[in-house]
């Protein structure tokens, strides 16, 4: 964690003598925002396998060489950057998740995430009022710059999110021996796609979602180098009867992070489409947090109750297993199970169709 503490901090902490609210406010945040800014100029790019003078960096990112030394003081305190003999370097913390290089690069997710803080702004209304308070950028004109600029970031972060941590589920998904055809039901970014289609060479993928998301799939796609393997079909899942044109078509269907943004009846409605996209002994794998499933860690329950509480303010809801049981079972889906995942904050939970 970027907050490091001696072990004799940690004993004060643990005995009540250091008043912790203040690592949760000032500090933590102060963190996050250097963090961010690093991501923004680009600082762990430039020193990506190389070790780099403050006068040969500033020179890169151009910045005025003091002000960007205050910035490398704080990575370095934070454990994301090291000084050696004069010269700046990534620690490994950086070089795996934050480096351009590294196929586990989650530095697109750290750039959106002041999106995410903002929807936190309206806290305390959301605590007083339980009520939505703002909308999602794809709820937004696209056309506008703001708007365009914002939904490139969302589905930036998205994917690398999912290209991270979606190894898990890829691996511990049920998929039939022979299945050939799969449906990403608004799958947009395409990043979990592209990780079926890795680990399944036989597999190929159709991503079922809005503009705005079909054109940030078709960029991970490229990126990824599947394009033979990944289509891409342009519908409204809520409006739109996909399933007429696509009925018994596919052998998995995925359903990820859709639930919690969409009210209960409509996801019922949605899911009963799904399941018309199945052949017989097709598989819907669906992955959301669940609220009522106990994470086995504190990390994750921690991120579980957040995101409860952020699309609350966004007119979602998450929910609990026996509710998603329900709509699969009325979606004519059988044999649903949930299983808990270690990728932090995330259930998923498999049905099969009769």
């Amino acid at each position: 964690m970027p907050l490091r503490l001696t072990p004799l901090e940690s004993l004060l902490a643990r005995l009540n003598l250091l008043p912790v609210p203040l690592f949760d406010t000032p500090l933590s945040a102060g963190i996050a925002k250097v963090l961010v800014t690093a991501c923004e100029l680009g600082v762990f790019d430039a020193l990506d396998k190389h070790t780099l003078s403050l006068e040969t960096l500033a020179e890169r990112l151009q910045c005025d060489p003091q002000g960007l030394h205050l910035l490398l003081q704080l990575l370095i305190s934070a454990g994301y950057v090291r000084l050696r003999h004069g010269k700046y370097s990534n620690t490994r913390v950086s070089q795996r998740w934050l480096a351009g290089s590294s196929s586990q690069s989650v530095a697109p997710y750290i750039i959106h995430s002041p999106d995410i803080v903002a929807i936190w702004d309206h806290l305390p209304q959301v605590i007083r009022e339980n009520r939505p308070v703002m909308r999602m950028p794809y709820e937004e004109d696209a056309a506008k710059p703001e708007t365009a600029a914002a939904l490139a970031r969302h589905y930036a972060g998205l994917a690398s999110l999912a290209m991270v941590l979606g190894g898990e589920v890829v691996r511990r998904a049920p998929i039939p021996r022979h299945a050939m055809q799969l449906l990403d039901v608004g799958g947009s970014h395409a990043a979990y796609s592209v990780l079926f289609c890795r680990r399944y060479p036989q597999l190929h993928a159709t991503i079922l979602d809005i503009e705005p998301g079909i054109e940030a799939g078709k960029l991970t796609v490229k990126q990824t180098g599947m394009e033979e393997r990944i289509n891409f079909l342009c519908a409204d899942i809520v409006k739109d009867n996909f399933a007429a044109e696509l009925a018994s078509s596919f052998d998995v269907a995925l359903y990820f992070h859709i639930a919690h943004l969409l009210p209960p009846e409509i996801n019922a409605v949605v899911l009963a489409k799904v399941a018309e996209t199945l052949k017989p002994g097709g598989v819907l794998v669906y992955v959301d947090q669940v609220i009522d499933q106990a994470p086995r860690l504190s990390l994750a329950a921690l991120m579980v109750q957040f995101m409860a509480v952020t699309v609350t303010a966004i007119g979602g809801t998450c929910y609990p297993f026996v509710t998603v049981k329900g709509w699969l079972e009325q979606a004519g889906m059988s044999n649903v199970r949930h299983h808990r995942l270690l990728t932090p904050g995330a259930t998923m939970i498999t049905a099969k169709k009769m």
